[in-house]
């Protein structure tokens, strides 16, 4: 059986309506008739409070991801920490292919004259060059010889079979040296057009204390090859550091307690190391800070909703005028910051103090907006959440019953004109 049912209660929606009208919720989209545009809202507002959890909720998640990514971004630009940038160093030689150069952070600001006389040299033995696939002139058996370096004697035997070639001879030689675990290095290099092969020793190290010499102990081995012929003596590097003379077993030196390294590659007189901040690892870290803290005030600004604006006016603060204008970095007026990358650029390479007072001073804006980011991640998630807005529970009871459940008969009433009818099945 179906009978009519009148629309009684649009009316309650209409109120619903005017009430909503005044509270602290958005502005509902859609226009339409008043009972239709009430029922429409009702549904539409109860929606949207219902959301406001989950996006509170999201929106603390996020503003504590964007103060960590500013937090790591302020420790570069800070000079209590370990890393930061202003201890970073380049080192630039006027003749890379004869001096090159690496500074570690911390390294003296300075510039050094290098004169390099000659670079040290690890010896070489070129052997003799024997006729590859000529029946060897050693007589089958065990050979030993010795082979010292470095203070050390290393012990070094084979074994020549009859019928081995020199070639095989030879090999079973450098096998047994480079099995010995001395510090040089053995190969047989053969020219296929002669068809010689001969044997080529060479130290693992450069310098005179790694000079090495092979003597006979069993058989004539070393004396047949000419594995003794030394063809690269092993030398010390000589040169000069402002003047002051220097030798060197190795081409790799260090100055200022080792922050300093320099790479010897060949004789040269005048060349200059100059040691100097890292300008391109300051910028860098200036523009990465600046990005990370608009990043933070700008989500914070869209958001006072969720956000207590406290917290706006607290990284704002962070922002000291004189200090970052002098250096390039002004401020927009929603609280941004903007940089003149000329300005910054010619303050890093002319006044370094004031970039490391402006960031890393009293009051600087690394260190307050660092500590400030730290704060905001470290507190517990709703510490500077904003009360949700409250729309009281009644006002929705003509649209949903005690339940939760849709009020269908309230709904069909606001959504019917005055007066209207419409049918339900009994």
């Amino acid at each position: 059986m179906v009978s009519p049912v009148y629309g009684n209660y649009w009316y309650s929606n209409y109120l619903l309506a005017t009430y909503l009208l005044n509270s602290a919720v958005p502005s509902y989209p859609y226009q339409s008739s008043a009972p239709f545009d009430a029922a429409q809202k009702a549904l539409w507002i109860n929606n949207w409070v219902r959301q406001q959890p989950s996006l509170l909720a999201n929106t603390l998640v996020t503003l504590n991801s964007y103060a960590r990514q500013l937090w790591e971004a302020s420790q570069p630009l800070q000079l209590s920490t370990d890393n930061n940038v202003f201890l970073k160093r380049t080192a630039t030689s006027s003749t890379p292919n004869a001096v090159t150069a690496q500074a570690q952070p911390g390294a003296t600001l300075a510039t050094y004259t290098i004169n390099i006389s000659q670079i040290a040299a690890a010896q070489q033995n070129l052997g003799t060059a024997l006729a590859s696939n000529a029946a060897a002139g050693l007589a089958a058996g065990s050979y030993t010889f010795n082979l010292q370096v470095g203070g050390k004697t290393y012990t070094v035997s084979f074994s020549v079979k009859t019928g081995d070639t020199n070639l095989t001879v030879l090999t079973g030689m450098a096998d047994a040296l480079n099995a010995a675990g001395a510090p040089v290095t053995a190969k047989v290099a053969t020219d296929t057009v002669a068809g010689t092969s001969r044997l080529v020793l060479t130290a693992s190290n450069t310098g005179t204390g790694n000079a090495f010499t092979l003597t006979d102990v069993n058989g004539n081995a070393v004396a047949y090859t000419g594995a003794n012929t030394v063809s690269v003596a092993a030398a010390n590097a000589g040169y000069t550091v402002n003047g002051v003379p220097y030798t060197s077993q190795s081409n790799t030196i260090y100055l200022d307690s080792l922050k300093l390294t320099l790479n010897l590659l060949a004789p040269v007189s005048g060349a200059t190391v100059t040691v100097a901040p890292d300008t391109q690892a300051i910028n860098s870290a200036i523009n990465n800070f600046v990005a990370a803290y608009n990043n933070l005030i700008t989500f914070t600004a869209q958001n006072l909703q969720y956000l207590n604006p406290r917290l706006l006016s607290s990284l704002k603060q962070a922002y000291q005028g004189a200090n970052l204008a002098a250096i390039g970095i002004t401020r927009n007026p929603d609280g941004t910051l903007v940089i003149n990358q000329s300005t910054l650029t010619n303050a890093i390479q002319n006044n370094l103090g004031l970039i490391e007072a402006a960031f890393s001073g009293v009051n600087g804006l690394a260190v307050t907006a660092g500590l400030k980011a730290r704060q905001i991640f470290t507190a517990p998630l709703t510490a500077f959440a904003n009360p949700l807005p409250q729309v009281s529970a009644a006002a929705y009871l003509p649209s949903y019953n005690w339940w939760g459940l849709l009020n269908t008969a309230s709904l069909w009433s606001g959504l019917l004109p005055p007066g209207s009818l419409f049918n339900r099945v009994i």
